[in-house]
Formats: C-alpha cells, structure tokens, sequence
C-alpha cells in the first residue's frame, strides 16, 4: 500500500512540475480602440509647429456639464470612460459618444460638448502638442 501511494505521489509530482517547465510565458493582450488620418467630422489632421509634447488630460462633466463652443490649438483623441456626451457642430450636426466610444478632434474645429447622460460623464483627451501652444481648450468670443 505504501508503494503504491508513492508511486501515486511521484506520477502527481512529475505531472505539476511537467506543465511548469511547458508553460507558455504570458503575453499582454493589445487592442487599438481607434487609428484614423482624419477628424471624426472628416477634417484633416495638422500638428502646431515646435518641440512636440504629448499631454493627456481626465475631464470630468457633471450631469448636464457642458463646455460651450470652443476649439483646440492641437488635434486630439478622446475616449469616453463612462456615461455620454452630445458632440455639436455649427452646422447644427450632432453626434453622441456613449462609454467604450473613441474619437479624434481636429485642430481649430468648432464644437460645443454637453454630458447627455444622467450620471457624470468621464472622458480621457490624448492631445498631440507644442510646448508654449497655450490652453488645450480655447472658447469662442
């Protein structure tokens, strides 16, 4: 009886340790959530001249929070976290961008964004700058 449970402990051991040495090393999974040349509303993209700086920023809209028109001096990329927001061109077009959405702002194009949703909206801006470009957000007079 002895002998067998042995054996049994050997053939146990001999299998944990055989997966350990085949194991395959664990690799990071990548998605690109958005890749484009061109705005959302179909505009070329233009980066300012100088010292390029990459910022990214967290904005926060509280429920019903809206940034009234304004532009950027740079192009950027925008991911909505959480909640959802109304994009609104002068021409009176409107886009909403609901969580796991992603979109690209073009340089100088006029918008105004208002968080939709009935929770606070979360968005992250990736902005492709020059250092001494001034504010990241410039309203309309």
């Amino acid at each position: 009886m002895n002998k067998l449970i042995i054996k049994l402990f050997a053939i146990l051991v001999l299998v944990v340790f055989s997966n350990v040495s085949i194991a395959k090393p664990l690799k990071p999974q990548v998605t690109v959530l958005h890749s484009s040349s061109k705005s959302s509303a179909g505009e070329s993209i233009s980066y300012p001249k100088g010292t390029p700086k990459m910022t990214i920023a967290q904005v926060i809209f509280p429920v019903g929070g809206k940034l009234p028109k304004h532009t950027h001096p740079a192009p950027l990329i925008v991911h909505i976290m959480s909640g959802e927001v109304t994009s609104e061109r002068p021409n009176g077009k409107k886009v909403v961008y609901r969580a796991g959405d992603t979109f690209v702002e073009a340089t100088n194009s006029p918008h105004t964004v208002t968080n939709t949703a009935k929770t606070p909206t979360i968005v992250y801006a990736v902005i492709a700058g020059a250092e001494g470009i001034g504010p990241l957000t410039v309203f309309a007079k």
